[in-house]
């Protein structure tokens, strides 16, 4: 035995003359050394490429470091080259140096060989944001039953009716509607009983509804009879009066005016009064060179009104008319139900980008370039009308200079 093979005994053995030199191990065992050494260094850089682990240090501006003993999350910021403890996971996002930061495990150990500076980001920014498979792009409900109102961000309620007759609402304020054909009709304030009256509705109790319900059905124009000037006076039609409402034994109906007739829709005329039956005479009336105020977007006729139901819900797709359906399956909730672990990216008309989080809160972006760095690259915010969006609770604005301020 050589000399370097008793030196190398005395130190991995602690024996001069082992009966087995370790230099002369059994080349299998040396082989099945070399190839677990080998798997176990692929394992871990498998690893570090899947978390960004493996090559984690403490001072990597781009990512959220998040220290692997106590669970506590840092930003590293290259101006002051510190550390700095942040608020929640979104301020570490916009903190970030990176288009889209990771989150990276550090040693405690090497964290704590960095300066720390102040804590830094938002307050009350989420901790907690959907993932992009997760987010919801239907169409929104609102729901009402027993005069309170549910928000259903991104969902359809399944079950019920859809409602084939009018609905007569009032909210919590007082203001008295007709819902029909998808859009609501207020009745004025300070007619609401001669309006019963006059279209046979007298009597039926209008049903409770949520403000926020009344609000995200479309609005249509309110339930008035057209203005007819100079009411009351002679017309030039021999026997008749300005104001008064002939009908023929078809249908139809008209109005007089001044210097002849003007066509009303059966609703209008019902609002404007009692209809004289003329019968055949109709025919022969002279048409006002004038007419009256178009009708366009009131039902024609007087529709039937519906047993008030349980619950009724509105949704409005993007691009489609809002549909009332009666009774649905909704699930339990209180003002605002986004499923567990789902969300939304959103806007409206003339407002900012939003994200909604599975807590009901909406929070805006201050742009909407900063989908990318909170996990969106590519998505495409959903439409959605600025009445639904105003029922969800406000969270701050999400902004990389305010996520900056101490």
């Amino acid at each position: 035995m050589s000399d370097l093979e008793r030196l190398t005994g005395a130190l991995i053995a602690h024996d001069a003359d082992p009966p087995h030199p370790a230099l002369r191990r059994p080349a299998p065992v040396v082989l099945t050394g070399v190839l677990i050494a080998a798997l176990t260094a692929g394992v871990l850089a498998a690893y570090g490429m899947v978390t960004g682990a493996a090559l984690a240090e403490p001072t990597d501006p781009t990512a959220i470091l998040l220290d692997r003993h106590s669970g506590a999350r840092y930003v590293y910021l290259e101006s002051d080259r510190r550390l700095h403890p942040i608020l929640n996971y979104t301020s570490g996002l916009l903190l970030a140096a990176a288009e889209s930061p990771r989150v990276k495990a550090v040693s405690t150990r090497k964290l704590a060989g960095v300066p720390l500076g102040g804590t830094l980001g938002i307050p009350d920014a989420p901790d907690d944001l959907p993932l992009a498979g997760k987010l919801l792009d239907g169409a929104w409900t609102v729901c009402t039953a027993g005069g309170a109102g549910t928000v259903l961000v991104g969902t359809t309620p399944t079950g019920g009716t859809v409602a084939e007759q009018a609905l007569l609402v009032r909210d919590p304020t007082g203001r008295t509607f007709l819902v029909h054909a998808g859009h609501r009709f207020q009745l004025p304030a300070d007619r609401v009983d001669a309006t019963l009256r006059a279209l046979g509705w007298y009597g039926r109790t209008p049903g409770p509804v949520a403000t926020g319900w009344i609000d995200a059905v479309p609005a249509g124009p309110d339930l008035i009879a057209p203005e007819v000037p100079a009411a009351g006076t002679a017309s030039a039609l021999p026997g008749r009066w300005v104001g008064e409402v002939l009908t023929d034994s078809a249908g139809q109906f008209a109005v007089v005016l001044g210097d002849g007739i003007a066509a009303v829709t059966e609703l209008q005329a019902r609002l404007l009064g009692p209809p004289i039956a003329v019968g055949a005479a109709f025919r022969g009336l002279r048409p006002s060179d004038r007419g009256v105020r178009s009708a366009a977007g009131l039902p024609a006729v007087v529709p039937p009104i519906a047993e008030f139901p349980v619950r009724a819900c509105v949704t409005r797709p993007a691009d489609g008319p809002a549909t009332v359906r009666l009774n649905p399956a909704v699930p339990d909730a209180g003002p605002v139900h986004v499923p567990r672990g789902h969300g939304a990216v959103v806007t409206s008309p003339a407002g900012p980008v939003q994200v909604v989080t599975d807590t009901g809160r909406a929070y805006p972006l201050a742009s909407g370039d900063l989908l990318t760095r909170l996990g969106y690259p590519g998505v495409r915010p959903v439409t959605v009308p600025a009445e639904l969006l105003a029922q969800l609770p406000a969270g701050p604005l999400l902004d990389r200079e305010r996520a900056g301020r101490r």
